[in-house]
C-alpha cells in the first residue's frame, strides 16, 4: 500500500485539515498560514471544522473519502483506531498543538506547561499575590497543560491559584469570566488567561463594565499573541507562540511523510516567549 501511495500519479494533491474552534482568531490565522504554506509546496487544503473533539474521527472518515494524501489535525486528538486506519492506508497524520499520546503520529506543539510557568514566574517576580486563572474548556488538554504549569510554578513560589474561571476560548466567555472574577469581595490582582481572545474579553469587561484598569487595578496576561493583542487599544501582555516556524515545520514534516510513508514519527516542541506590553505592572 505504501508503494502505491508513494507513486506521484496516485496522489490527489490534497491534504485534509481538521480544526476545532475556528471562531478563535488564533486558529483563523493559523489556517490561513497553513493553506499558503501547503500551496507553496504544491498541495491544496481540504478543510473540515468540528465543534468538539468527539467529532474528529467522523470528520477524518469523511476526509478519507476524498483520497487525501495526508491529514493535519489542529488542537484535537484522534482515536487509536483511526490512527491505525490511516496508517494502514498509507495516510500520514500530524497533530498540531496536541500531544500524540502514543499514537505513533508526528506532532508540532507549543510547550504549554512551560508557557504557564513563564506567566507565573513573571507575576510572582512582580509581587502579585491574588493570581487568578481563566481556562478554555474544563476538559481541554491544552488549557489544562497551561494551567498545570502555571499552578505548579505558583506552588513552587509558595502561592496557589487564587480563583479559577473558564471562558470557552471566546471573547464573550472572557467577558463573563472577568465579570465573575471581579464581582467578588476580594478581587484578584492578576489574571492569566489560556488564550488572548479570552484575555481581551476580560480587558473589555474591566474597562467598559467595571470601571477597572489594567495594569492600574490588576495585571493581565494572555496566551498566543494574536494580531489584535498588539493593537494600541489593547497592548496585551501575552505568551507568544512562534506560529510561522511551527507551521513551516508541521507542513514540511507532513509532506516528507507523504513522500515517504516509511519515515518515523517526529515530535517537535517550541518554547513560548513572554511579550511585555501595557497590561501588567512591572
Amino acid at each position: 500500500m505504501s508503494a502505491a501511495r508513494n507513486a506521484t500519479h496516485q496522489r490527489s494533491g490534497i491534504v485534509g485539515v481538521i480544526v476545532t474552534r475556528l471562531q478563535d482568531p488564533f486558529f483563523s490565522e493559523t489556517i490561513a498560514l497553513i493553506s499558503r504554506r501547503l500551496q507553496a509546496h504544491g498541495w491544496q487544503m481540504l478543510l473540515f471544522t468540528v465543534e468538539t473533539e468527539a467529532e474528529v474521527d467522523d470528520a477524518l472518515n469523511s476526509l478519507m473519502q476524498f483520497k487525501i494524501d495526508g491529514v493535519m489535525i489542529l488542537s484535537a486528538i484522534l482515536s487509536d483506531q483511526m490512527a491505525q486506519a490511516c496508517k494502514s492506508q498509507g495516510i500520514p497524520v500530524l497533530l498540531y498543538n496536541r500531544d500524540t499520546d502514543g499514537l505513533g503520529v508526528s506532532s508540532v506543539q507549543i510547550e504549554n506547561r512551560e508557557g504557564g510557568k513563564i506567566a507565573a514566574d513573571f507575576l510572582c517576580e512582580t509581587s502579585h499575590e491574588r493570581i487568578a486563572f481563566i481556562g478554555g474548556e474544563r476538559d481541554d488538554a491544552t488549557s489544562k497543560a497551561r494551567e498545570d504549569g502555571f499552578a505548579d510554578r505558583l506552588a513552587e513560589a509558595g502561592q496557589s491559584v487564587f480563583l479559577r474561571e473558564y471562558g470557552d476560548y471566546t471573547f464573550e466567555g472572557g467577558v463573563e469570566a472577568g465579570l465573575r472574577l471581579f464581582s467578588r469581595h476580594e478581587k484578584p490582582d492578576a489574571v492569566f488567561c489560556a488564550s488572548d481572545v479570552m484575555a481581551l474579553g476580560v480587558l473589555h469587561a474591566a474597562r467598559h463594565q467595571l470601571g477597572l484598569d489594567a495594569p492600574k487595578d490588576f495585571s493581565l496576561i494572555g496566551f498566543d499573541d494574536i494580531p489584535s493583542a498588539s493593537w494600541p487599544g489593547h497592548a496585551l501582555t501575552t505568551i507568544r507562540q512562534p506560529v510561522r516556524r511551527m507551521i513551516q515545520d508541521a507542513v514540511e514534516l507532513l509532506i516528507d511523510r507523504i513522500e515517504d510513508t516509511e519515515l518515523d514519527a517526529v515530535i517537535r516542541h517550541f518554547p513560548g516567549t513572554l511579550i511585555l506590553r501595557d497590561t501588567v505592572r512591572l
